[in-house]
C-alpha cells in the first residue's frame, strides 16, 4: 500500500515505534525526516538523511551536508567530520544507548576510510586493504550489543587492479570479505548495501556487478541481485535483462526463518531501454511494488522507483 510522503524529492530508510511510522529522506536538496505524513526539516544546507533510528521519544537521523557529515537528534544536528568529503549513511543504537553512524571520510593521503563515530565526533578507523577504500552503507547489532558494519572496500585484483568488494565489519574493525561469486575476469566487484542479524547469522544484502564483453552484450553486463547468508552467496531474480543488469538489492530483514529483501528490479525487455522498479523478495521470490495505478496521475517517471530501506515491527 503506498504512502506518498509530503514535500520530499526522496526516501531513504524507515523505522517503525507503536505503529508510528518515521521515514528519513531529502526535501529540496536538503535532510528532512517525516513522522508519519508530516516533514521536519533539518539543518544543514545541501544535504541528505540517510539513515533513521528511534528510541522512545528521541529521533536519530544520520547523513550530511555541505560542511561534512553528522546526524541529527530530535532536529539538532551533531557535527562529525567537517570541512572535507565525508559521509554518513549508517545509524544504530547500541542496548546502552550509546550512538553509532557509519560511513566514511577522506583523510590527507586522499583515501576514502570507511569509519564509524560513537556519540559523537568520537571516530574509528575501520580496516582496509592495503592501498585500498571503503564505505559503510548500514549497521546492526547483535543481541543488542556487538556491532556489525555492511560495506565495500576496493581490494587488490590481478586483473582489474582495484575491484570493490562487499564486506561487514565486526565491531572495531574484524573485517569479513564476502565472495565475489566467479571470476574477477568476469566480474567487476560487488558491494554489501544493507546488514540483518538473526542469531549467529550475518545477512548482507547487495549486488555484482559483471563486466559486458563485446559481442555478448545481450547475455552479459550490469548489476544482479544477492545476499550473502554468512559468506554463502544467494542470487536473487531479478527482471528481464537489460543492458543495466537485472536489479540491485539494498537492504534486509530476517524474521521468523523468512529472509525479505528490498530493492529494484528491472520491469521491462526492451534491453537497452528498461526501468527499475521497486521491489521486495521474501525467500528469493520476487514481488514488484510499483504498478501505474497506485501512484497519482500526472506523476511524472512513475515506471522508476526504488525501495531503500525495510523496517519489520
Amino acid at each position: 500500500s503506498r504512502v506518498e510522503l509530503p514535500g520530499g524529492d526522496w526516501a531513504t530508510d524507515i523505522f517503525v515505534s507503536n505503529g508510528t511510522v518515521y521515514t528519513s529522506g531529502t526535501s529540496g536538496a536538503n535532510a528532512c525526516y517525516w513522522i508519519n505524513e508530516t516533514r521536519y526539516d533539518l539543518p544543514g544546507n545541501g544535504g541528505e538523511g540517510e539513515a533513521i533510528a528511534v528510541d522512545g521519544d528521541d529521533v536519530y537521523v544520520a547523513g550530511w551536508y555541505n560542511d561534512g557529515s553528522c546526524y541529527w537528534k530530535n532536529g539538532e544536528r551533531i557535527d562529525l567530520t567537517t570541512n572535507g568529503d565525508s559521509q554518513a549513511f549508517a545509524v544504530g543504537l547500541r542496548y546502552n544507548g550509546d550512538v553509532f553512524v557509519g560511513g566514511y571520510y577522506l583523510n590527507n593521503s586522499h583515501y576514502v576510510i570507511p569509519c564509524y563515530w560513537k556519540n559523537g565526533n568520537d571516530r574509528h578507523n575501520l580496516s582496509i586493504p592495503s592501498g585500498g577504500d571503503g564505505e559503510v552503507y548500514d549497521i546492526a547489532f547483535m543481541d543488542g550489543n556487538t556491532r556489525y558494519y555492511a560495506g565495500y572496500t576496493m581490494a587488490p585484483d590481478n586483473f582489474a587492479g582495484y575491484v570493490p568488494k562487499a564486506c561487514h565489519w565486526r565491531n572495531a574493525g574484524n573485517r569479513t570479505d564476502l565472495p565475489l561469486g566467479g571470476s574477477s575476469w568476469d566480474i567487476y566487484g560487488a558491494y554489501g548495501r544493507g546488514i540483518a542479524v538473526d542469531g549467529e547469522d550475518i545477512y548482507v544484502a547487495g549486488y555484482t556487478d559483471w563486466y559486458e564483453f563485446t559481442g555478448q552484450e545481450e547475455t552479459t553486463g550490469g548489476s544482479f541481485p544477492q545476499y550473502w547468508k554468512n559468506s554463502t552467496i544467494h542470487d536473487l531474480p531479478g527482471g528481464p535483462l537489460t543492458n543495466f543488469g537485472t536489479g540491485i538489492a539494498n537492504d534486509i530483514r530476517v524474521m521468523d526463518g523468512d529472509v525479505i529483501v528490498v530493492g529494484e528490479a528491472t520491469r521491462d525487455t526492451s534491453y537497452s531501454d528498461s526501468q527499475e522498479s521497486a521491489c521486495y523478495w521474501i525467500n528469493g521470490e520476487l514481488h514488484y511494488l510499483v504498478e501505474q495505478n497506485d501512484v497519482p496521475d500526472g506523476l511524472e517517471d512513475w515506471d522508476w522507483s526504488s525501495a531503500k530501506g525495510i523496517f519489520i515491527e
